[in-house]
């Protein structure tokens, strides 16, 4: 079972993604991944890398801080 943290990625994913008028293929495009690996980073099936955290990150013009206090924000 993925961890509370882990969970809370992918909405905050996909409400950026969302913000930006994205579809999944067009920020897959971005990050060099497929349609699918951003789905499952989507729905809390698959958690990133620190490495991928950084392009998502990258690609979505925040910052890994911003993602992680939005991810904490969920949480309470």
């Amino acid at each position: 079972m993925p961890q509370k943290k882990n969970l809370a990625f992918g909405p905050v994913l996909r409400n950026l993604r969302l913000e930006r008028n994205w579809t999944q293929s067009e920020l897959g495009e971005k990050l060099d991944v497929t349609p699918q690996h951003v789905s499952m980073m989507e729905s809390s099936r698959k958690f990133p890398s620190l490495e991928m955290l950084f392009k998502v990150a990258d690609a979505l013009g925040v910052s890994l801080t911003s993602i992680v206090a939005a991810m904490e924000a969920r949480l309470k």
